[in-house]
């Protein structure tokens, strides 16, 4: 029995609703191994929200060896043994305000090409001759928001916000299922080059949706094509990462030269369609499985899940309170922030579950799990005082302590603490990549967080 679509069945399939489903109304106008070395962690999964409340988030009394949570991050208790919490850490003028790039790049606007930690890892990994079907995915966030959190090549990147179109994008046919047979060599020499068929495949779905939505250009105004260019943003990245791929399943240079094998993906794995939730938050929430078991099948080894926007995101969570505005009312308004409070014990406890995922996986021991953010201190917008908690055994990189880990960085550079996450999954060569015009002591990771 055949295992694919055809392009007419594609079009009749509820998938394309899905990646399509911020425009359905316009449509009817009635409505494998490698050989080089891959450093100590095998996988990275960066969790990335908003600022928050500083005052409420320090974990006042702890120590480097010693975490005494406060009432906003105390749902974190669980996996305390294998996290370190930081704070104030300071961006240098680089994420201290609203759209900022600085978070996960390190840099401001300006004449460098701005790159996020997920593509500049990515890229170090195939450098060393680590090269997945799926070089990264970026999942989360806000349909209809401006991107600016993740970057390639000075170019905003649109993370997919909707799960069934995430999930389609990245197990395609069903994952590792049917996995291209592995490449052999005989005396040294590769053999003929096998296409991974799935890759074409995910390549002509992304190619006939972006032709159904381009046709639409025409008639629409404004408003609407700026909307439509940000959903065609995120299809078009993922079509940039699978073109980087050459159909895995073919030998590859890397580069010092020597010929590498894709990995193979895990055989007979795959994932389960979760449809799509009520909001935003939610579908965020269970974009975190589709990336840990994307991790499980081996099709990536870098995901990044996005909570929100950079100018908020309607909440409507009961653990949290009343339905309202993350940036607006719960930031801003509301006066004992309590309801920011709860969002972030969520938030904390999201952080919490996919830590234990990873590690029902046997995958935690493995991962560096970063949770970065878009400022520090929400609450005056400014950047002088970034937190970050960093999880995960990372393959022994990381420092633990039996009752957690707090880290007062006393106003270092943000930018180290990216940097130690990049060096923990074997990254050694960071030009490029951050502010350039600050000490070279800001370009080294920070001994705090492990080595």
């Amino acid at each position: 029995m055949r295992n694919y679509w055809t392009r007419r069945e594609f079009t009749r399939n509820a998938t394309l609703t899905a990646l399509a489903s911020p425009f359905m109304s316009l449509f009817d106008p009635k409505f494998a191994k490698a050989q080089a070395a891959a450093g100590p962690a095998k996988y990275m999964l960066i969790f990335y929200t908003n600022g928050t409340d500083t005052a409420q988030w320090t974990p006042t009394g702890s120590s480097e060896t010693s975490i005494k949570f406060s009432g906003m991050t105390e749902p974190l208790g669980p996996i305390k043994n294998s996290i370190t919490l930081l704070e104030h850490l300071d961006s240098n003028g680089t994420a201290g305000n609203h759209a900022a790039p600085g978070g996960l790049t390190g840099a401001n606007y300006g004449a460098q090409q701005l790159i996020s930690l997920d593509q500049f890892v990515s890229d170090g990994l195939r450098k060393n001759g680590i090269i997945t079907q799926i070089p990264n995915i970026i999942l989360g966030g806000v349909p209809s928001q401006s991107p600016s959190t993740f970057y390639r090549a000075n170019r905003p990147l649109s993370p997919i916000a909707s799960p069934t179109a995430a999930f389609q994008a990245v197990f395609g046919d069903g994952g590792g299922s049917n996995a291209a047979p592995p490449v052999t060599t005989g005396g040294g020499a590769p053999s003929a080059p096998v296409v991974d068929p799935r890759v074409n495949r995910r390549k002509n779905i992304l190619d006939l949706l972006t032709g159904e939505i381009r046709s639409l250009e025409n008639t629409l105004g404004s408003v609407e094509k700026q909307k439509l260019e940000v959903h065609l943003a995120s299809i078009k990245q993922l079509q940039d990462r699978l073109n980087q791929q050459s159909g895995t399943g073919q030998p590859v240079t890397s580069s010092d030269g020597t010929t590498v094998m894709p990995v193979q993906p895990v055989a007979g794995c795959n994932g389960t369609n979760p449809g799509v939730q009520s909001q935003d938050l939610l579908n965020s929430d269970v974009n975190l499985d589709i990336a840990i078991n994307a991790f499980k099948c081996d099709l990536t080894r870098v995901a990044a899940v996005e909570f929100g926007h950079h100018q908020g995101v309607q909440v409507d969570i009961p653990e949290v309170g009343a339905p309202g505005d993350w940036h607006n009312t719960y930031t801003h308004s509301d006066n004992p922030r309590t309801r920011l409070l709860n969002l972030e014990r969520w938030l904390c406890g999201r952080f919490v579950r996919a830590a234990q995922a990873l590690q029902a996986a046997g995958l935690y021991d493995q991962t560096i799990m970063i949770w970065a953010r878009d400022m520090g201190d929400a609450v005056i917008h400014e950047g002088a005082n970034h937190r970050y908690v960093i999880g995960g055994g990372a393959g022994g990189y990381t420092k633990t302590s039996p009752n957690g880990r707090y880290i007062n960085a006393g106003g270092d550079a943000h930018l180290r603490v990216l940097i130690s996450v990049g060096t923990a999954m074997g990254i050694q060569d960071f030009s490029g990549f951050g502010a350039t015009n600050l000490a070279a002591s800001t370009r080294t990771p920070l001994p705090a967080i492990g080595g």
